[in-house]
């Protein structure tokens, strides 16, 4: 096999091509490493390497036994620069730490390495995650889109959209308090799953708590995100909320008869504004549904109050990250950051009153369409991808569509549906009730295979 093809090889039939030993560790990564020096200066997805490891890891992991591999066995892998990697250089994207090494791994981190992945390195996020609404870097740059290089990847987990969209590393994982996994899938053409917060467990972090924010994987297939939360999902005793995986010990079984399936079917939730084709293209999809015997209804929801919601319930995690950065080194955080935290900071706690009555509401609105529908889908975004070129007012996105997941704890995952107009990419979001992770998985596993979006397709990069 040449070894672009190896690079966007879906890594579900990698794991099964290195037991057999049609191919190596070594010689995966080796290609992997090969298509980082050839793409990755034109991208700017991974920031951080160590290929050295990466090789030396490959090496002992050829002498594993098949009895003894875990389900990520070998698999070249990139780990997204908000989570902490041991003896690995994690900056959050911030300048106060953009030499900081730690000396533990990240929860998400540990299990990658448990379950046999291989870390390339560390993937490009804006500051703290969610400084912008690009994937920009005070520290590293920009992150460009492999569809279009003027295009923004999504943010904040755009260095990890980017890196599997170009074929630079077989998994990639993502954290999601707003939409951060299931933005850049969409705009770059690949799965994203946000899990059941707790699920991966979120430590450690600095407010355990807190329900919004979570790691989640991202893939180039649907059955490659199962495999990788498979391999990641699971209680943690530093996690006061114990969920147990959703899918039992070994590669997950996705296949699911969707006959009578009950899909809330919604392409503007009766108040957004959706740019007319890629409303359109969303709207086509409805007959992939309906060919797999889904029972498909329209519905609305009251979200007027959405977007100052979620800001408040959001900040209170994002503050306590920034907070020892804020009050020590002030002036090595981003303006547009400062001024957000200087924000939540005014907040009182009759605001914080409110935003809580005010997702109580949201919750039983949502707890009343589950009563009617099995799971409910959206698009994922009202518009295409900002360009960097263009002025500060229009790389501003409407993230309404994907704050009601982590505000309301729903599981949802984001796949290709296709391109619009323009020719960017597009996707498609379903959601289901909180546990219900691996129904939403195999309604996207089926979706995903009746119209083979994202299967086979790569950008148009070219390797310098």
């Amino acid at each position: 096999m040449k070894e672009a093809d190896l690079c966007f090889t879906s890594a579900t039939k990698l794991r099964s091509m290195l037991d057999r030993k049609d191919v190596s560790a070594v010689e995966l990564t080796e290609a992997y490493v090969s298509r980082i020096e050839s793409c990755n200066e034109l991208l700017n997805a991974f920031v951080t390497l160590q290929i050295d490891v990466a090789l030396a890891e490959a090496r002992h992991a050829d002498n594993i036994s098949i009895d003894r591999r875990g389900l990520l066995h070998g698999l070249p892998i990139g780990v997204k620069d908000c989570f902490a990697t041991k003896g690995l250089r994690t900056t959050f994207s911030c300048m106060a730490y953009r030499d900081h090494v730690p000396d533990h791994d990240h929860l998400i981190v540990e299990r990658e390495k448990a379950a046999g992945a291989i870390i390339l390195g560390k993937l490009n996020t804006p500051e703290f995650t969610m400084a912008s609404d690009t994937c920009t870097s005070p520290v590293f740059g920009s992150t460009r889109n492999p569809w279009n290089l003027n295009w923004c990847p999504g943010s904040s987990s755009g260095g990890s959209g980017a890196a599997l969209a170009a074929g630079l590393c077989a998994l990639a994982d993502g954290s999601d308090i707003g939409g951060s996994v299931r933005n850049p899938a969409a705009w770059c053409h690949i799965v994203g799953h946000r899990p059941t917060t707790w699920l991966i467990p979120d430590v450690p972090g600095p407010r355990p708590w807190h329900n919004m924010n979570t790691p989640g994987p991202m893939g180039r297939t649907v059955e490659d995100v199962a495999l990788f939360l498979s391999a990641t999902a699971g209680p943690d005793i530093r996690c006061p909320v114990p969920l147990s995986s959703p899918f039992p010990e070994g590669v997950p079984d996705l296949h699911k008869d969707l006959k009578g399936l009950r899909i809330g079917w919604s392409g503007d939730l009766g108040s957004i504004a959706v740019d007319p084709s890629i409303l359109a293209g969303f709207d086509r999809q409805r007959d992939v549904f309906s060919d797999l015997g889904c029972v498909i209804s329209p519905h609305r929801l009251d979200i007027s109050d959405v977007e100052s919601i979620y800001n408040i319930l959001a900040y209170q995690r994002v503050n306590a990250e920034v907070e020892p950065v804020f009050t020590t080194q002030p002036e090595r955080l981003s303006l547009s950051l400062v001024d957000r935290y200087e924000w939540a900071q005014r907040l009182t706690e009759s605001d914080r009153v409110w935003a809580e009555n005010g997702r109580l509401k949201l919750w039983r609105q949502i707890v009343s369409l589950f009563e009617k529908f099995d799971v409910l889908v959206w698009p994922n975004d009202a518009q295409d991808p900002c360009a960097f070129d263009a002025p500060p007012e229009d790389q501003v996105k409407d993230w309404r569509f994907l704050y009601l997941a982590p505000m309301l704890n729903l599981p949802a995952i984001t796949v290709p549906c296709g391109f619009s107009e323009s020719g960017a990419p597009r996707g498609l979001q379903i959601l289901a009730p909180p546990g219900k992770d691996k129904l939403v998985i195999q309604v996207a596993h089926a979706f995903e295979q009746s119209t083979q979006y994202g299967l086979g397709l790569r950008p148009s990069i070219q390797p310098h």
